[in-house]
C-alpha cells in the first residue's frame, strides 16, 4: 500500500506541474529582493525552515482565476486520493484483505486451542456471516472518511501555499518546488493513515472473533497482548506484552493518547482458564521473560 501511495502522490505532482505550467504565468519585474520562509517536515523528522526566493514576479491572474486554479488542485487530489469514491475506494482492497487475514489468524489460533471451536466453526462460515459483512462495511466507512479528510487537508495546505506565493511574488518555479515539498508532508501523513487502517482492520477482526467465539460457543476467551518490542516501542505498549485483556480494555487503550498510530503490537485470541489465566501456561512464562529482557535493554 505504501508503494501505491507513493505512485499516487507522484501522479499528483505530475498533474499539478502541468497545470502550473499552463496557469502560473506572468513576468519578472525586478530581481529577487527578499526571502520567503516556511516550515516543512523532511522525512518525518522535526520541522525545518525552508527558504525560497520572494521577489517581484507579477502573475497574470485574477481572483476568479486563482479560485479556478484551487478548484483544479482539489479535483486532482480527489482523483488520486479518493479514486473509486465512497463505494469502491482504492484503499478498500487493502483494508478488506487485512480484515480477512485477521479473521483467518483468529480462526487458526482458536482452532488450535479449543477442540470445541475447531469442531463447530469453519472459516467459510465466518466470512459469510452478516456480522462479518457489517464489520467490513464499517471499516470501509472509516477508511473513506480518513482519506477524504486528508484530501481536504492537503487542498487547504496547498491553497495557502499557492495564494501566499502569488501574493508575495514568488516565481512559478519556486512555487512548484514548495508545493512538491508540502505534498511530501501529506504523503507522510497518508502512509501513517494506511498503516493505521491496515493494522487496525487486522486487529478488529481478531477482537471481534474473540467476542463472537465466546458468544456462540460459551468459550472463556481474552486477548493476549504481543508487543513488537522494537527499540522504538513505547514503554506503555511494551509493558503490556504477555498480559491478558478484554476486547473492551484493548479498544479503550487504542482510543486515547494516539496509541493506535505507529503501533505494531498485536493481540491474539486466547483460551482462558476459569480464573482468567492463560490456558497455555508455558507461553505466559516465555512472554514475561521477553518483556523483562526488553526493559533491561531499553
Amino acid at each position: 500500500m505504501a508503494r501505491d501511495i507513493e505512485d499516487r502522490y507522484h501522479a499528483i505532482k505530475v498533474a499539478l506541474k502541468a497545470v502550473f505550467d499552463q496557469r502560473l504565468i506572468g513576468r519578472e519585474q525586478e530581481g529577487n529582493s527578499h526571502q520567503w520562509h516556511f516550515l516543512c517536515h523532511a522525512n518525518g523528522e522535526n520541522p525545518t525552515l525552508y527558504q525560497a526566493n520572494a521577489g517581484k514576479y507579477v502573475y497574470d491572474m485574477s481572483a476568479q482565476q486563482l479560485a479556478d486554479l484551487l478548484d483544479i488542485v482539489q479535483t486532482i487530489l480527489d482523483d488520486h486520493l479518493l479514486d473509486g469514491g465512497s463505494q469502491n475506494l482504492w484503499a478498500f482492497d487493502y483494508v478488506g484483505d487485512e480484515y480477512r487475514r485477521g479473521t483467518l489468524e483468529a480462526f487458526n489460533n482458536l482452532s488450535q486451542q479449543s477442540s470445541v471451536y475447531a469442531s463447530q466453526t469453519t472459516l467459510q462460515q465466518l466470512l459469510s456471516t452478516p456480522a462479518y459483512q457489517n464489520q467490513i462495511a464499517s471499516a470501509f466507512v472509516s477508511t473513506y472518511s480518513d482519506w477524504k479528510l486528508e484530501s481536504d487537508r492537503a487542498r487547504g495546505d496547498l491553497a495557502n501555499i499557492i495564494a501566499d506565493a502569488i501574493g508575495r511574488g514568488v516565481n512559478p518555479r519556486e512555487t512548484a518546488q514548495v508545493v512538491s515539498k508540502r505534498l511530501d508532508v501529506s504523503m507522510a501523513r497518508a502512509k501513517t493513515i494506511a498503516q493505521t487502517e491496515q493494522v487496525g482492520a487486522l486487529r478488529e477482526a481478531q477482537w471481534n472473533e474473540t467476542d463472537w467465539a465466546a458468544d456462540r460457543l460459551g468459550l472463556n476467551t481474552g486477548l493476549l497482548w504481543i508487543s513488537a518490542l522494537k527499540p522504538t516501542t513505547r514503554s506503555w505498549h511494551a509493558s503490556r506484552h504477555g498480559h491478558i485483556y478484554t476486547t473492551e480494555e484493548v479498544r479503550e487503550f487504542y482510543a486515547v493518547n494516539g496509541n493506535r498510530y505507529n503501533c505494531y503490537c498485536s493481540q491474539i485470541p486466547a483460551l482462558l482458564n476459569d480464573d482468567g489465566s492463560l490456558f497455555n501456561e508455558g507461553l505466559t512464562d516465555r512472554l514475561v521473560k521477553e518483556r523483562k529482557q526488553w526493559a533491561q535493554a531499553a
